[in-house]
């Protein structure tokens, strides 16, 4: 009888967005700095993420999981350089220690960029196949990861979410450690990867509805008739000035000309829809109009999908609270504003006490504001929330400060912003107000759908701007749409991998 295939697993998840100033330290990736170990990965399990999905295709297997570290920060500015440090000092000790083994499996994001290193994933999955040659190395990532050349050239498998908003987690990290374990069983996959030289908004496609649904549903088409086992388009994340950047399509299945066949049909696809994704924006003041003259109980959502903590931006806009004040509006709205120093300012004046206050615009580069006026303290808190049964978000300590018809909540750190459980969290229930300012993108069109059908993206400013060439960019390579893609621009032919 075979003896167990023992699989080390770990997790690597930070969405960079290198417009966001703010560097993401240690402190950024989990509030208790949990790590590693059995402990921490029973909480992956509880959460019913990648990690989950892998421990069960390894265990359905027959497979035995070796726990490493499991590291999971909200999407910001790019990682300190330390964290990948001590993440590869941790998997080499790992690996000289645990005595022999066969494959590894990584939970990554995909779009992790260090200070120094615009390809983190990369260099980590090079830096583990040198370390472990001979061994089988799967990784699940998000969607919208930069999957590189170095990428593909030193993992064996590569799979990605197939849903946005995402809710495919445990399926893509199953999908990814099932190829994992099926290659140490002798089955024989062939991956194919071709490249897409465009950058588009996430605010623009979901694979609810559209073209991005129909592309994803020729895909497991694909995968239904047989052609391939598995697919992933991965429109990248748009807001990464750095020089090495594609969308790209992933094809695996055991026909290595099928599999290129289908990563050029749906790469073609990815290129067509390009304008089809390119969401529709509105002012602020055209979303006001609308929430001032709505009269059906439901509130109006202003998406300023450009200040979305979720997107990697910072969340320190106030440009709505500036817009609302200056029209002398009084449409009641809620919305949070990362200040950190306001929200201490809140914690020393106690609730109930009334000052002068000074919020947003710290930051990010070219925001309007601060925005100014007197405001109440209304309700002071940890910062710790619940978004799902077994997760928890934090956004240090928090306030909730009124500003006449305008209630902010005022945080050190934006985090799982497309829930509508980062107002209820702090007392502030969506449905009691008439604007209802969502830092997000597409993540929150799910929740947000049992509130209100009235959904607007704000043309607004930010390090996520949907309207990508309102940004300064320096070192994209050139022939990249929206900018400068040539005419007649076609995707290079599918590579195996």
């Amino acid at each position: 009888m075979c003896s167990k295939k023992r699989v080390l697993v770990f997790e690597f998840h930070q969405e960079t967005n290198t417009f966001n100033p703010i560097t993401s330290d240690f402190e950024r990736f989990h509030p208790t700095k949990t790590f590693e170990g059995a402990e921490r990965l029973e909480g992956c399990i509880k959460a019913g993420g990648c990690v989950a999905g892998g421990v069960a295709a390894i265990e359905e297997a027959g497979g035995e999981v070796i726990p490493a570290l499991f590291m999971h920060a909200s999407s910001g500015g790019r990682v300190n350089d330390e964290v990948l440090a001590h993440l590869c000092h941790r998997l080499k000790n790992y690996i000289e220690t645990i005595g022999e083994f066969d494959a590894i499996y990584a939970a990554l994001h995909g779009a992790t960029c260090t200070v120094s290193c615009n390809d983190a994933c990369g260099e980590l999955l090079a830096f583990l196949r040198s370390l472990a040659p001979d061994k089988v190395i799967a990784a699940s990532f998000d969607l919208h990861a930069n999957i590189t050349e170095k990428v593909l050239k030193n993992a064996d498998f590569v799979c990605g979410y197939n849903t946005y908003p995402h809710v495919d987690f445990f399926q893509t990290g199953y999908r990814a450690a099932k190829f994992c374990m099926d290659k140490l069983s002798g089955a024989t996959n062939y991956m194919a990867a071709a490249g897409v030289n465009i950058l588009i908004p996430p605010a623009g496609y979901t694979n609810l509805d559209g073209p991005f649904k129909d592309l994803i549903d020729q895909g497991k088409a694909m995968v239904e008739s047989g052609d391939i086992s598995d697919f992933t388009v991965f429109p990248v994340q748009p807001w990464l000035d750095i020089d090495t950047i594609a969308s790209r399509v992933v094809t695996i299945g055991p026909d290595p000309e099928k599999a290129k066949a289908c990563a050029d049909k749906l790469a073609a696809g990815l290129l067509a829809l390009r304008e089809d994704v390119q969401p529709p924006l509105f002012s602020v003041d055209e979303i006001i109009d609308i929430a001032e003259k709505n009269d059906s109980g439901k509130p109006v959502i202003l998406a300023e999908s450009a200040d979305s903590p979720n997107g990697g931006c910072v969340g320190d806009s106030p440009v709505v609270a500036l817009r609302l004040k200056e029209r002398g509006s009084k449409v009641r709205t809620c919305m949070f504003v990362v200040d950190p120093a306001a929200a201490k300012l809140a914690h020393s004046l106690g609730v109930g006490a009334k000052a002068e206050f000074s919020i947003g615009a710290g930051y990010t580069k070219g925001m309007p504001g601060p925005f100014r006026a007197e405001g109440t303290v209304r309700s002071l808190h940890d910062g710790y929330f619940r978004t799902v049964k077994y997760s928890v978000a934090y956004l240090g300590p928090s306030a909730v400060v009124s500003f006449g018809n305008i209630d902010v909540l005022l945080c050190d750190h934006g985090g799982a912003t497309g829930s509508p459980m980062i107002f209820r969290g702090f007392g502030m229930e969506p449905l009691h107000y008439d604007l209802v300012v969502v830092k997000a993108n597409t993540s929150f069109r799910v929740p947000y759908s049992t509130i209100s059908d009235l959904i607007y993206v704000a043309d607004t400013p930010g390090a996520g701007a949907s309207n990508l060439k309102q940004l300064q960019w320096e070192k994209l390579p050139k022939g990249m749409y929206p900018f400068d893609l040539p005419e007649g621009y076609e995707p290079e032919k599918a590579k195996l991998w």
